[in-house]
């Protein structure tokens, strides 16, 4: 299989970044090695970039390129980023000049017929990106009970069907268990109501991106990476997020709201006895979006969000 992804807002990434010769950067969602590949041409021989992405296709992919055009600055890992503290610890002697995430799922993982990713054709049900993932996603639909499934499509995937969605499938789980992606596909049609089954977003879309950040716990492993973020970013450091979920993004927000701020205790507090100080500076008043012609170029852009910040301390 050939690794195809376009990076998103890659010219606003590096701008925010703002890469120099020499510096060192983090690059925790490699993926089609878009990001990493632009930040090691700006750091230069005497930089690196250190590039962890759970898919085991993603390194494979980068590998070969790196062969092809013997690049000497890239240090791939495979692993989850959720483990960001460790993997900066094995892998660098020093703090890191900007770190990248670029959250989600690549074009790469997304058209490959051998992954479920996609809800077009018939694929197996399987949309773990490798290294990390808790559950498989046929598991997952098999044996998560009623209640635990509606709130899977709630939360993560904000599915106005959701418990009638989950009831389904406990029904029709009894008869067969689920493998591909086909039978979740009927059912989720079967559900929604005939005038929202014809419209620009499928209505699987929802469905099959909660079933994703559930197998991959994805909102944890980005909480834990965020928490190891001031202990790998040195003073000055500067930091990218691009989000494609809302609950991506609002994890992010949080997490740089609190970071940005003093103290922490709550607003009634006469004095602050929390002692929290702000270690980071957002460097963007709102998110940046993808401009209308590179969502023309790339559709699957439209959702895309960036937040920045810079370490203060």
């Amino acid at each position: 299989m050939t690794y195809r992804h376009q990076p998103v807002m890659l010219s606003e990434v590096l701008s925010v970044l703002s890469p120099r010769p020499g510096q060192i950067y983090i690059d925790c969602t490699l993926g089609g090695a878009g990001y990493t590949l632009a930040l090691a041409a700006a750091v230069g021989k005497k930089g690196k970039v250190l590039a962890i992405d759970a898919d085991p296709l993603a390194i494979a992919n980068a590998e070969r390129i790196i062969k092809e055009k013997k690049i000497e600055n890239i240090v791939l890992v495979h692993d989850n980023f959720k483990n960001l503290a460790a993997i900066s610890n094995a892998y660098l002697k020093s703090s890191a000049d900007g770190i990248v995430f670029d959250l989600g799922l690549s074009s790469a993982q997304l058209d490959d017929e051998n992954r479920g990713f996609s809800f077009q054709g018939d694929r197996p049900l399987d949309m773990a990106f490798g290294a990390g993932a808790d559950i498989e996603t046929a598991a997952l639909l098999n044996r998560a009970s009623l209640s635990e499934l509606t709130r899977i499509f709630r939360e993560l995937g904000e599915e106005p069907q959701a418990y009638r969605l989950a009831k389904e499938i406990v029904i029709a789980r009894q008869n067969k268990s689920f493998t591909s992606t086909k039978p979740l596909v009927d059912i989720i049609l079967k559900v929604t109501p005939p005038r929202l089954r014809s419209g620009k977003i499928h209505p699987a879309t929802r469905v099959f991106q909660a079933l994703r950040l559930a197998t991959n716990d994805e909102f944890g492993s980005l909480r834990s990476a965020l928490t190891a973020v001031p202990t790998v970013l040195k003073k000055g450091g500067h930091l990218a997020v691009v989000s494609f979920h809302s609950g991506e993004d609002r994890i992010v927000k949080q997490w740089l709201k609190e970071e940005s701020t003093d103290c922490l205790c709550p607003p009634r507090a006469p004095v602050c006895v929390c002692g929290h100080k702000a270690s980071f500076l957002s460097l963007l008043k709102k998110p940046l979006l993808p401009s209308a012609e590179e969502i023309n170029f790339n559709p699957r852009a439209r959702s895309a969000k960036l937040r920045a910040a810079e370490k203060i301390r």
